[in-house]
């Protein structure tokens, strides 16, 4: 079966020309909204609310997600960040073993960019994840959307002595964050970029070729931003 098939016509001819690019091909895909529906690091955050996790965070499931919410609100980077430094105090152990149990029973992996990564990659193409959302839970799902957990790049907080702290290891992985971290990992600049926000945009922007998808019940900002730009757009 064509590993295409299920995209659209822009969407493919843009895959296409970056397979024909000359020396490295390089893929920086985002994750949550884009090689899956819903946001597994806000479900991961949600989880450890409900279960009274978050050692630093008083009040209850609520206020916990209202803060997040607002920190969101005010700041989208400062509050992807904060998603992954009130964590601090837990067991990195804990919380790897916790990431991979719920990557295992997520429900949401898009099987069309699974087979688009596979195909890919079989054209000698590299694939890296580049999300806002925690390291750890980004390298449990990974593998199960067809990419090496080595080839991640994340939010993440320092650990010391095997627990997670508040220090947000540099870069932030959002907006010109995740252009600054794919120089530092990979060396270049992707040829081919796909996102879903506007967290996205600058690696996008970057990009020799992007794509940008968006849900099928609703117009985002960043869609509207690519129809204007004259940029592929895939809706799932």
């Amino acid at each position: 079966m064509d590993p295409l098939a299920h995209f659209t016509e822009e969407v493919r001819e843009a895959v296409t020309r970056f397979l024909e690019l000359p020396g490295r091909r390089v893929a920086c895909l985002d994750a949550d909204g884009t090689l899956w529906a819903a946001d597994i690091g806000e479900a991961f955050l949600r989880w450890l609310a409900e279960g009274g996790l978050l050692p630093g965070q008083g009040g209850d499931a609520d206020t916990v997600w209202l803060k997040y919410e607002d920190k969101v609100r005010q700041d989208l980077t400062g509050g992807y960040a904060w998603a992954v430094q009130c964590m601090a105090g837990l067991s990195e152990g804990d919380v790897v073993r916790w990431c991979r149990q719920l990557a295992a029973a997520w429900p949401n992996y898009r099987p069309q960019m699974r087979g688009l990564i596979r195909f890919l990659r079989d054209e000698g193409a590299e694939v890296y994840i580049v999300s806002a959302s925690n390291r750890w839970v980004v390298e449990a799902a990974a593998p199960r959307i067809g990419v090496d957990p080595a080839c991640t790049i994340a939010m993440a907080t320092q650990v010391e002595n095997g627990v997670l702290t508040d220090r947000l290891v540099p870069p932030p992985i959002c907006g010109p964050g995740k252009i600054q971290a794919i120089l530092e990992r990979v060396g270049c600049l992707p040829g081919l970029a796909m996102g879903d926000g506007m967290g996205d945009l600058a690696v996008l922007e970057a990009a020799r070729y992007r794509v940008v998808v968006g849900p099928h019940d609703r117009e985002t900002e960043l869609v509207r931003h690519a129809r204007l730009a004259g940029w592929p757009v895939q809706v799932f």
